[in-house]
């Protein structure tokens, strides 16, 4: 894992010299929104919102300004939701929602192709690594006004939920610590036009959150986790604006 950051990072380092020697960049403020989850080794688990906030630049790598170099620093929020239960000798019906923020770094190589004037369309992919800054999960009793926020950073202690979380088949939910390094896959697609942006985009997780499904049902845990990879890992999907300066 830390070789895997070691490496995205050098290459964020290694780009910074087209910064300096490139004449077509173009700087870039962004924000998406959209769905986050986990997928590979955990069953019972919803969609929750997810966004990203940040900034970047678009280097030209050559003459006719069709290849592009895009590094970017991001503030981006993953997590999931799930519905099932909580309590110890009363067992009331609840939901939960858990949240990851991370500090982001994504580094893509794109294809920019006039389509009119002042528009284009570009594609772009590549790599991101990213650092867990906080994670909690809050708790909603339903039908009531009882909420409650758990952990003080699910990436520096594991949570037990005071032995008292269940999922909606009634299985207990524990969370472990979760590994602060992030390393994936992101790509998306963008329309500009004249300095506003319009895009989608993806990232897959590479990294293991944690060492083992930590909730659902061992059945479809086991089979997805031998689908898939075998640990839970990020995935996100939104769409996004920016304004090119």
């Amino acid at each position: 894992m830390n070789r895997l950051a070691t490496l995205v990072i050098g290459g964020l380092l290694a780009g910074f010299p087209l910064v300096t020697s490139s004449q077509d960049i173009n700087w870039q403020a962004r924000a998406g929104i959209g769905c986050a989850s986990i997928f590979s080794g955990v069953s019972n688990i919803d969609n929750r919102m997810g966004f990203h906030i940040g900034g970047g630049a678009d280097i030209g790598l050559s003459k006719n300004g069709v290849w592009r170099f895009q590094p970017a620093l991001q503030f981006a929020r993953k997590g999931w939701k799930f519905n099932g239960y909580y309590g110890n000798e009363q067992i009331m019906e609840a939901k939960y929602s858990t949240r990851l923020n991370y500090l982001q770094l994504p580094l893509q190589m794109a294809a920019r192709l006039r389509i009119g004037q002042g528009c284009y369309f570009t594609i772009r992919t590549g790599a991101y690594v990213a650092y867990g800054l906080s994670g909690k999960t809050r708790m909603e009793i339903l039908n009531t006004d009882h909420d409650e926020t758990f952990g003080t950073n699910h990436f520096s202690e594991p949570l037990d939920f005071s032995n008292c979380a269940y999922d909606k088949e009634s299985r207990h939910v524990a969370y472990p610590k979760f590994n602060r390094w992030d390393v994936g896959a992101v790509g998306g697609m963008d329309l500009t036009f004249r300095h506003f942006i319009i895009g989608c985009n993806v990232t897959i997780g590479f990294a293991k959150l944690c060492d083992s499904g930590f909730m659902g049902n061992p059945v479809d845990n086991a089979v997805t986790a031998v689908l898939l990879g075998g640990y839970p890992k990020n995935i996100t999907a939104d769409v996004s604006i920016g304004y090119q300066f």
